[in-house]
């Protein structure tokens, strides 16, 4: 019916498209072929007469009795072709009432009951529901958990928290991406000013500068995320100190680490100039310069650098760092330790619910829309096949007038025949008397002409069986109508229910997750579950 359909439809109403009748019955396959199928006997009036004259001349005995025994071959020729033209076109109406009362019977479906038709669709409808049954369970107790936690995280630390909602980073990999970016820039920057200090160019220069940009990169982000978030926010005071010590550490090493590159790439500038100077510039290395020498160059002097090279490695190197703790202070995760990642989980386990009972609602609307479909598919069948049979009727109508005529014509010959025959038999026994005697009286089946009988031609059978089709497609289309009615009543109840429980489900999840409900500061763990 559908490329996907309803089952319970598989078996009920009109499970195929209604093609129109196509009688393949035709006249040559029963006899009738050329003129005969026309009604045309083939027998000329004026040798009838003659044979007429012939017989009277041979002196047939008289009879008394009318029968066809008694008729001249002449006659009984004419009635054997008149009577096969009548069971050829007997046959081949039959056999058309036959096409056509199988195809009343094909177009005849089953009786449709409103009530049966309900309770199979309730019934599909309970199967979809409990098909993600199992899926909202997990769903609901996943969600259920993760609001107990969020609950307890803002019981244990609401005098510090507050009514403050966390900043959900939802965009992790925007962030790790936005590190990625600046460590390779600031890579890309010492490389151009280290490539002159060593043998290998570039290539050695891109290698250094990276590693030193990495390590640059990764203590701003251990220091942001570890140490200032933790000093700044965690209400634990064991945690702040912890936090405040990274803290010290990350910026300190940060400093030192960009200070001494910018003193080492100094003392590589240095380096070239004397290298230079002395004319031993093939053998210089940036390798041989110890960094021992270039940590105890830095003090106590420690901005004391005269490349300006090695100020735009500081100035490079510092920004990138500075820019390092922002990102894992304030873009990984929320600045209150713990608090983005119970939010973000009871998010996440909301959004699951959402989508397994969105799923459901979707599995819903598609069964409905089937069900849609389904009732209009029946409907426009049910009409077609009701216009179907009317046509079938009329064809076969048709066909018994087109065979009325045929057998009207062939009976008409047959009669005229018979009568010119028998006036031309008479005529000749008359002149024939004084020569015959006794023997020139007519037979006694002269006296009257035998009107050739029409073949009966009754269709009440068909007409009763169209009838009682009809009927039944009516009350198929009366309960259609009232099942569609249904349904429609049936689809508002469930989307009104399904949004009524969206809706209380939402307000209670809100309440529960701004801990605002009953207007108290936080919700119990027994009225986080409830929700």
């Amino acid at each position: 019916m559908l490329k996907k359909t309803v089952r319970w439809g598989a078996d009920v109403g009109c499970q195929s498209k209604i093609k129109p009748l196509d009688p393949k019955a035709d006249m040559s396959e029963f006899g009738l072929k050329g003129k005969l199928a026309e009604g045309e006997l083939g027998f000329n009036r004026a040798l009838t007469k003659r044979d007429a004259k012939k017989d009277a001349a041979d002196a047939i005995p008289a009879s008394d009795a009318i029968t066809q025994d008694q008729w001249s071959e002449r006659e009984q020729q004419i009635a054997e072709r008149a009577e096969s033209v009548r069971r050829g076109l007997t046959t081949w109406l039959s056999t058309t009432a036959a096409s056509v009362r199988n195809f009343i019977h094909d177009c005849t479906p089953i009786d449709i009951y409103p009530d049966q038709l309900r309770e199979a669709i309730k019934s599909e409808e309970n199967e979809y529901r409990h098909y993600e049954l199992d899926d909202v369970s997990d769903a609901k107790q996943s969600h259920s958990a993760a609001i107990v936690e969020l609950q307890q995280f803002r019981a244990r630390h609401g005098d510090k928290i507050g009514d403050r909602t966390p900043d959900i980073k939802k965009n992790v990999e925007q962030t790790v991406a936005i590190l990625v970016f600046i460590m390779l820039l600031e890579g890309g920057f010492n490389a151009l000013l280290f490539k002159d200090a060593q043998a290998s160019g570039l290539l050695g220069g891109l290698m250094i500068a990276f590693a030193v940009s990495a390590v640059n990169v990764c203590l701003g982000v251990i220091t942001g995320f570890f140490g200032m978030r933790y000093a700044l926010n965690h209400p634990n005071m064991a945690m702040r100190v912890i936090g405040g010590v990274v803290l010290a550490l990350g910026l300190t090493s940060g400093i030192l680490l960009n200070f001494f590159v910018a003193h080492f790439r100094d003392a590589v500038e240095t380096g070239l100039i004397a290298a230079t100077a002395a004319g031993t510039m093939g053998e210089f290395s940036m390798f041989n310069i110890a960094p021992g020498d270039v940590i105890a160059g830095m003090f106590p002097n420690i901005i004391g650098l005269h490349s300006f090279i090695a100020l735009g490695l500081l100035f490079m190197g510092l920004t990138v760092f500075g820019l390092a703790v922002y990102e894992g202070y304030d873009r990984i995760s929320d600045r209150y330790p713990g608090y983005g990642r119970v939010w973000r989980k009871e998010r996440k386990a909301y959004e699951r619910r959402q989508q397994v009972r969105n799923d459901v609602r979707d599995d819903l609307s598609d069964y409905f829309t089937q069900c849609r479909m389904w009732f209009e598919t029946q409907l426009s069948r049910h009409v077609s096949a009701k216009r179907e049979i009317e046509k079938a009727l009329n064809e076969l109508e048709a066909r018994r007038d087109i065979a009325m005529a045929i057998a009207a014509k062939a009976a008409d010959q047959e009669r005229s025949l018979k009568v010119a025959y028998r006036q031309a038999h008479r005529r000749a026994r008359n002149q024939l008397r004084d020569k015959l005697g006794e023997q020139a009286a007519c037979p006694a089946y002269f006296d009257e002409i035998v009107t050739p009988q029409l073949p009966p031609f009754d269709y009440t059978k068909e007409r009763d069986q169209a009838n009682d089709a009809i009927k039944a497609i009516d009350q198929n289309l009366k309960a259609l109508n009232m099942t569609r009615e249904w349904l429609e009543q049936h689809i508002q109840q469930v989307q009104k229910g399904l949004s009524s429980i969206d809706k209380k489900v939402g307000e209670e999840i809100e309440k529960v997750r701004e801990g605002k409900s009953a207007g108290k500061a936080f919700v119990s763990v027994d009225e986080a579950r409830r929700a």
